[in-house]
């Protein structure tokens, strides 16, 4: 007999010895009959986990794809409308704006525990406000290196584009990592 049943029989059966008895039950006998209920018996997991490596494969394909202010779409993407557009194609609701990032900053973690998959926030490029202004998703660590994928609105990299963060000026304005979590019904 499978064994969340056989507990479910035993709680039962004392159940009807209890009530046939007519007798109150004690404290200790209660308490019992509870943990028998309860004990060893599996929940589902609700927990659901993400491929980062399909992840970054889907964010990768959009390579190319022009900067375009406030673009949300294929057809062009500003930083934030592209991270949106990839996590939401991943079941991960996120803030449309940069700005709106500060409200996952308790997901942050150090820049050395960075993860693929995880959110890098930086500065605009006004180094004097320390407010996120642009972001990208982590695609590659390894010692030294750090890559990440973003939509860029330089005239240098201009568009959604891979850059290496260690060779550029990236550093000077980066603020946090967020570590995005499992997908969320959390609406932004």
């Amino acid at each position: 007999m499978n064994k969340s049943y056989r507990i479910m029989f035993t709680a039962s059966l004392l159940l009807i010895i209890f009530f046939e008895s007519n007798v109150s039950a004690s404290p200790t006998i209660a308490q019992k009959i509870n943990i028998l209920n309860t004990k060893n018996i599996s929940q589902p997991s609700t927990k659901k986990t993400i491929d980062t490596h399909k992840m970054i494969a889907f964010a990768k394909k959009y390579k190319g794809t022009p900067y375009a202010w406030g673009g949300m779409t294929s057809k062009g993407f500003d930083c934030s409308g592209f991270i949106q557009y990839i996590y939401k194609n991943f079941n991960i609701s996120i803030p449309r704006t940069t700005a709106s990032y500060t409200q996952l900053f308790d997901n942050s973690v150090p820049l050395k525990n960075a993860k693929v998959g995880d959110l890098i926030v930086f500065t605009g490029t006004n180094l004097k406000i320390r407010k996120p202004g642009h972001a990208g998703i982590i695609t590659e660590i390894k010692p030294g290196l750090l890559k990440f994928i973003h939509s860029s609105s330089s005239k240098k990299h201009f568009g959604v584009t891979e850059t290496s963060y260690y060779q550029s000026g990236y550093p000077k304005r980066f603020l946090t990592v967020i570590r995005m979590p499992n997908p969320s019904k959390k609406e932004y």
